[in-house]
């Protein structure tokens, strides 16, 4: 059975096209969309060849003459959003203008919305940067897969999956290695590819998914997405979708024993939070922050949990940017946090997360434990655009700097290499225990099994 592809609503008909667009920019943070956290140019090639087969059955809402002008003009401003405000005017020696007259081309022949919608997304994604990408228009189709995957070490392993869900009807449990998704073998290289074009470009109502259970048992499973027709229409919309996706998950924090606090972070929120949260961890002797699935934030907010957790001025990051270069400082509060600092990352701990994580090590504060970061660490612009009579709606999220960390380095594509890696298997996820809570326990002095790790937050 194939993947099949949930509709977008297309622009409708009748509408004309404008020379030009009205934009708008959004305020830069340091921050990946939590859609991406967690991602190589060949696997991008290769998602694209397999969706092609997909779109010959189902290729979405058919492009009128009108259509085909307002995508036109969309691929053009995209065009101009990449030569002004991209932070390196070379394209890392990309062709611009050869790509750009490439999809003008595939434009004249596409017949489908979703297809053309994939076009314009090709010529951002092939800079195969984890902060530049295509946010587009009039998109009525919200898909909930009902699970989540992520990276343990190199294997691509269920982590999630949502009771009541069909993935949970079907059987699929946290443990599972994912072997192929609708073709496609996922890997660290290739993702968060995945996850954007899955969720942004061609939602599916139903997925293919090949498994290896832990008991080394292989199975096929066909599974049923929930699909849901919420439009997007404004620029609040898409933010408010954008801002969903990364804020709501909230902080929680547990005391283990007397001396040692774990403060869950699910998000750099805002320096108020920070704040707070530092004032609870001076009661105690050790704080395990937890920065597992943590895709990143606000600027404001991981300066202010630099500022307090180290007692003098810390260099945070320099951003180079197309036509200056700033350093970003972070001065001590007079009140912070100055016992033992241990900190837990994974293959979704992104942007801001893994630089502090990075702070840490570079200025010798404390211990960082866990799995390889995910690599993904620029500075963005939302850059948004209205074309055509009615004003279709879409964006463009653009890098607009390269964060180079104090020892001179940059962490895109690399990420951050724990001073002790350690991950948990997929027989752990299955019985939902947590070594790497367990051992991060066992550095700050107390104990706690896998088994009571795992329950901590329950």
């Amino acid at each position: 059975m194939q993947a099949r592809e949930a509709r977008p609503t297309r622009p409708g008909k009748g509408r004309r096209g404008r020379k030009g667009s009205r934009g708008r920019k959004e305020e830069s943070v340091f921050a990946v969309f939590a859609f991406f956290a967690v991602f190589a140019v060949f696997a991008f090639f290769a998602v694209f060849a397999f969706l092609s087969v997909l779109a010959s059955a189902q290729a979405g809402p058919a492009l009128s003459a009108t259509d085909r002008v307002i995508v036109g003009m969309m691929l053009r401003q995209v065009e101009d959003d990449l030569r002004k405000h991209y932070y390196d005017p070379t394209f890392h020696g990309i062709d611009l203008t050869a790509r750009v007259r490439e999809a003008e081309q595939r434009l004249k022949t596409t017949t489908g919305f979703n297809d053309a919608v994939a076009t314009i997304s090709d010529v951002l994604t092939e800079l195969d940067d984890s902060h530049t990408t295509f946010l587009p228009p009039k998109r009525s189709v919200r898909v909930d897969y009902g699970w989540q995957m992520a990276m343990v070490g190199d294997a691509p392993l269920v982590v999630s999956v949502t009771p009541e869900s069909d993935a949970a009807a079907k059987g699929l449990a946290p443990g599972d290695r994912v072997l192929l998704l609708n073709a496609l073998e996922p890997t660290r290289g290739n993702l968060w590819r995945l996850a954007y074009l899955y969720r942004f470009i061609r939602p599916q109502a139903l997925q293919r998914v090949a498994i290896l259970e832990p008991d080394g048992s292989a199975r096929t499973l066909d599974i049923r997405s929930r699909v849901d027709n919420h439009a997007v229409t404004q620029l609040r919309d898409l933010l408010i979708e954008l801002g969903d996706i990364v804020y709501r998950a909230r902080d929680v924090s547990e005391a283990v024993g007397r001396d040692i606090l774990v403060w869950r972070m699910a998000v750099f929120r805002d320096a108020d939070h920070v704040d707070a949260m530092i004032g609870k961890a001076r009661n105690y002797k050790t704080l395990v922050l937890d920065l597992r699935g943590n895709g990143g934030g606000a600027l404001d907010a991981l300066r202010a949990l630099v500022s307090r957790c180290f007692d003098r001025e810390v260099h945070i990051a320099t951003v180079q940017q197309r036509e200056k270069r700033e350093r970003r400082i972070a001065k001590p509060a007079r009140t912070g946090f100055r016992g033992r600092l241990i900190v837990l990352v994974d293959s979704r701990s992104a942007s801001a997360a893994e630089m502090f994580a990075r702070i840490v090590q570079i200025e010798e504060r404390g211990g960082v434990i866990g799995d390889r970061t995910a690599g993904a660490v620029m500075t963005s612009r939302i850059m948004s655009h209205k074309v055509g009579v009615t004003g279709v709606v879409y964006a463009t999220s653009v890098t607009i700097g390269d964060v180079i960390m104090s020892d001179g380095a940059s962490l895109e594509k690399v990420g951050v290499v724990p001073d002790e890696i350690v991950l948990p298997s997929p027989a752990d996820l299955a019985a939902s225990r947590d070594p790497v809570l367990a051992r991060a326990i066992a550095l700050a002095g107390g104990s706690m099994t896998p088994d009571q790790a795992g329950r901590l937050f329950k």
